[in-house]
């Protein structure tokens, strides 16, 4: 659809402004005494942290636009007791996308971006932690 490749565009556009804005911010937070800031400086500083927070999850959202898919399948456990896509192995925080099923959607589901953790005996995903790995349509992705 060409309103979402636009807003896309536009998103990586603004890839150079954010990362200028998190520099910026780092260099502000390596640089500056808060104790010598007097009150209403020290509110704006932390509203300008916050908003950093904000920043750095928006500038890793549009990394991920960047990411083309490398490997698509279906997740198996191996004999190491890990989660493995076409061979390829999956650790704690391995980033994926995984498939969730929708009737309502035209393909009949999409792809949540989502990581793999340990959680006592066995992995899950935490996008959809009550999901079964086993089987489950999966992707993933990398800069290319």
């Amino acid at each position: 659809m060409k309103l979402v490749e636009d807003t896309v565009k536009s998103y990586r556009k603004a890839d150079s402004t954010i990362k200028r804005l998190l520099k910026e911010m780092d260099e502000l937070m390596d640089n500056i005494n808060i104790f010598s800031l007097d009150s209403e400086d020290v509110q704006r500083y932390f509203t300008l942290y916050k908003a950093k927070l904000g920043l750095e999850e928006a500038y890793k959202s549009i990394v991920d636009l960047s990411k083309e898919i490398q490997l698509e399948g279906y997740l198996r456990k191996n004999e190491r007791g890990r989660y493995e896509l076409n061979s390829f192995e999956l650790t704690s925080g391995g980033l994926l996308d995984v498939w969730r099923d929708d009737p309502e959607m035209k393909d009949g589901g999409y792809y949540v971006p989502s990581r793999i953790e340990h959680r006592g005996t066995d992995y899950y995903c935490v996008d959809m932690p009550d999901a079964k790995l086993e089987g489950l349509k999966a992707r993933y992705r990398v800069l290319q």
